[in-house]
């Protein structure tokens, strides 16, 4: 089976110093990415990244298809 992605997880949505959230077995999680990571499998690029968690207070490595960058408007509306 032939691939014609170059990478699986767009690398250019986030960048180091995002905040951003994911959900994982429904729980919402937070945290800010530390590092871009790029691996190659399957025949393409994967791209993770190393988010420091507010939860957990720990570093957690999560594919980058999976965060999504919180905004202002985002925090405007948390805070109302």
């Amino acid at each position: 089976m032939k691939v014609y992605s170059e990478s699986f997880g767009e690398s250019s949505s986030i960048e180091v110093g995002d905040m951003v959230y994911w959900t994982k077995l429904g729980l919402k999680y937070t945290g800010v990415i530390s590092a871009k990571l790029f691996s190659a499998r399957g025949g393409r690029q994967i791209v993770h990244a190393t988010v420091f968690c507010f939860e957990t207070q720990k570093n957690e490595n999560v594919l980058a298809i999976n965060l999504k960058r919180i905004t202002k408007n985002d925090e405007e509306a948390i805070e109302n």
